[in-house]
């Protein structure tokens, strides 16, 4: 007979195969998750910990879950985007955090972000490039130097005139 679990999360039944035991590193519990569930606890721990990170907070309030809600639901951005839009805002751009949110995450923003990444991307595959290009090696001859008979001459023959 097989033996079966009940997701915590979806609270569906699934054999212990199909399911992690799984807790996170702060948690003093660990729950029976099925592999949907597992893969968004994960992403959903992720992101929490790059925004915690950007804007240096313990842990995401309400604001920025419902922003990230939001921002999924109208334009479609993964948390990935959103968090190099943050990363790209906050660390490359040097602007200052003045509100823990998501507000700055728009399609301008994002449309930078991308073009930053792609001239990154170009310069990092042209330094790989250059550096696994072959060198030529070459030799350049180098002409030999004859020693010179050096004429003695004799002063008392100059004073002879």
């Amino acid at each position: 007979m097989k033996e079966t679990r009940v997701c915590h999360t979806c609270k569906l039944t699934f054999r212990v195969e199909e399911m992690v035991h799984y807790s996170t590193i702060s948690g003093k519990t660990a729950y029976w998750l099925c592999r949907n569930c597992y893969n968004e606890k994960i992403a959903r721990e992720k992101f929490s910990n790059s925004v915690c990170q950007i804007f240096g907070i313990k842990s995401p309030g309400p604001r920025i879950w419902g922003d990230r809600k939001k921002i999924q639901d109208k334009y479609g951005y993964t948390d990935q985007i959103i968090i190099d839009c943050l990363d790209y805002i906050y660390k490359v751009q040097n602007m200052k955090v003045l509100s823990e949110s998501l507000c700055l995450v728009t399609p301008t923003n994002v449309e930078k972000m991308l073009q930053y990444k792609k001239r990154q991307l170009a310069k990092a595959e042209l330094l790989a490039t250059a550096a696994n290009q072959e060198t030529k090696e070459y030799v350049v001859p180098v002409k030999e130097i004859e020693d010179r008979k050096k004429e003695i001459l004799n002063p008392d023959d100059f004073l002879d005139d």
